[in-house]
């Protein structure tokens, strides 16, 4: 039987499937009573991850992540770092800060808290 990955390699693996082909399969990576939230919005349950990417649609073409760093207990994992991309009126942006808090329990995300700076720094 294969190990439980851990909250940082659960983490990565979010990220990484955010940035390429992969991104419409995230939800895999959620429990059916996961609680995802953002400084302006809050989706829970079964249909969480989708609802979270709809809501993301409207303000980038696409963004990634620059880690800064990770800071991991055996349930969480805080990511700190910075963002860049290209907006939806096609303007790059970078150096926008965020902080990432997963909880995760049996190698799927159960909560998910993301802040950044986007509003600040007028990417949306």
């Amino acid at each position: 039987m294969p190990a439980t990955p851990t909250p940082r390699a659960v983490a990565e693996e979010f990220f990484a499937r955010m940035e390429d082909e992969r991104r419409e399969t995230v939800g895999e990576l959620f429990a059916d009573d996961a609680v995802i939230t953002l400084p302006d919005a809050r989706f829970e349950g079964p249909d969480a991850a989708s609802e979270f990417l709809a809501h993301l649609a409207p303000r980038y073409e696409w963004a990634a992540k620059e880690f800064d760093r990770w800071l991991e207990t055996e349930t969480a994992v805080v990511s700190i770092g910075t963002l860049y991309g290209v907006d939806n009126d096609g303007e790059a942006f970078e150096g926008v800060r965020y902080v990432d808090v997963y909880e995760v329990e049996d190698g799927r995300i159960q909560r998910v808290d993301i802040w950044n700076d986007l509003a600040v720094d007028g990417v949306v």
